[in-house]
């Protein structure tokens, strides 16, 4: 059922902008260091219809490389998943995989569960689809600020239905809890302003009620260390969202999920997108390192994953 939003002009307006917002690569990354070709579009399908996605192969067609779905941010709102070309060279580069950026669906033209399920379905197409140029069961997961949340709900979703995980998922600073419209930082100016969140829950989770069920607020999820595989969890010190993150890495880590955090001291939460060279650099290294050692360990059926 489709809930109606107040009225609110302002959102409405900071929404149709926040949609066409275009963020590139930060300046100054190191080249690949193998050529990579140039990315190509894919159409997938899902229970929502069809949704574009931006696919970048690695330098070396391998059926069985691995496939990575990462999910890019944007408070629920933005429709440019080229804002994590320079995350999908690098994983192509460095990992010889497939990644696959989808233009999932977004408030206020739908609202929750839509990108949600959209997500969980794609990750199922990639999972089954063969003669494509990657091996569906060795699928990762990435996702930034809301693209994490969604890579979270993926792999409850997947949980709840029996199906096999993905290898390992990496969460750069993640979306946990969207009821609480009153977090701050220590920042003067944050990224993510109380303001902010009120808007994230005006434009893509008006049904205040379901903001408590765990596929919305995934902290919310008492069984989610039984859903997540080995995860990688970032964030940047001054983000207002850190204190999720760190609360979901001690929490999967105390579920005996095998966990690594890291935070970014002083960065807030454009840490992957923002001016900080340096720091975009090592989360790229940590990324990639975290996905090639998992790729690397024997999974429970005794076979290895790479």
């Amino acid at each position: 059922m489709t809930i109606r939003r107040p009225l609110s002009p302002l959102f409405w307006a900071l929404a149709q902008i926040g949609s066409r917002v275009r963020v590139g690569a930060p300046r100054g990354l190191p080249e690949p260091s193998t050529r990579l070709p140039a990315p190509t579009g894919l159409r997938i399908p899902t229970r929502h219809g069809v949704v574009r996605a931006v696919v970048q192969r690695p330098a070396v067609d391998d059926p069985d490389a691995p496939v990575v779905l990462q999910l890019h941010g944007g408070g629920f709102v933005n429709r440019y998943p080229e804002q994590d070309l320079h995350i999908a060279r690098a994983m192509a580069d460095r990992l010889g995989a497939v990644v696959v950026l989808p233009d999932y669906d977004t408030g206020p033209r739908v609202q929750y569960p839509v990108a949600e399920e959209e997500a969980c379905d794609i990750a199922r197409w990639l999972q089954a689809e063969t003669g494509a140029g990657w091996s569906g069961d060795r699928l990762l997961l990435g996702g930034v600020s809301a693209g994490a949340k969604l890579a979270i709900n993926i792999c409850q979703q997947l949980h709840a239905a029996s199906l096999p995980a993905p290898l390992a998922v990496a969460l750069v600073v993640p979306v946990t809890d969207v009821i609480r419209t009153d977090r701050t930082s220590g920042v003067r100016r944050p990224a993510i302003s109380p303001f902010v969140q009120r808007f994230v829950g005006w434009a893509y989770f008006p049904d205040v009620p379901r903001q408590q069920e765990p596929l919305a607020s995934p902290s919310r999820d008492l069984a989610l260390p039984a859903a997540m595989p080995p995860t990688l969890v970032l964030t940047g010190g001054d983000d207002t969202l850190a204190p999720e993150g760190a609360e979901l890495a001690a929490r999967l880590r105390s579920g005996g999920v095998r966990t690594e955090h890291h935070v970014f001291v002083g960065s807030d939460h454009d840490l992957l997108a923002g001016r900080d060279r340096a720091v975009v650099i090592e989360a790229l290294d940590r990324i990639t390192g975290f996905f090639a050692r998992e790729l690397g360990r024997p999974r429970p059926d005794g076979l290895t994953a790479g």
